[in-house]
């Protein structure tokens, strides 16, 4: 399992072959980076790709995201950028708006991925 750091939750947790991730946000050198919701999204993903390989994962295993917008009207630059990242077949995957998320993110992911 990972580590939250200081906070109660693990960064993934493994269950048979099946890797549950928490939620990941443009976090870069301890700071959320700037740019907007591109590179708010582009960083992100970066993180995910990080977890995936400490657990011996990689994108193409992501089967599940779910993305959290504190602005709705970023969703088709989000989109854009997350196009960008990923490739076909794309992790099915669910977005919905919200009012605020952590260190002022534009944006949260959290993703499931299986081998």
């Amino acid at each position: 399992m990972g580590d939250g750091g200081p906070y109660p939750f693990s960064e993934a947790v493994r269950v048979g072959n099946t890797l549950y991730m928490s939620g990941q946000i443009g976090i870069k050198d301890g700071k959320l980076v700037k740019g907007g919701i591109d590179a708010e999204t582009k960083q992100t993903l970066d993180n995910i790709q990080n977890t995936l390989s400490k657990y011996g994962y990689q994108k193409s295993d992501l089967i599940k995201c779910t993305a959290m917008l504190a602005d709705m009207d970023d969703f088709d630059d989000f989109n854009k950028a997350y196009k960008m990242e990923l490739s076909k077949p794309y992790p099915a995957r669910s977005a919905f708006g919200v009012s605020e998320l952590a260190a002022g993110a534009s944006v949260e992911i959290e993703c499931i991925a299986a081998k």
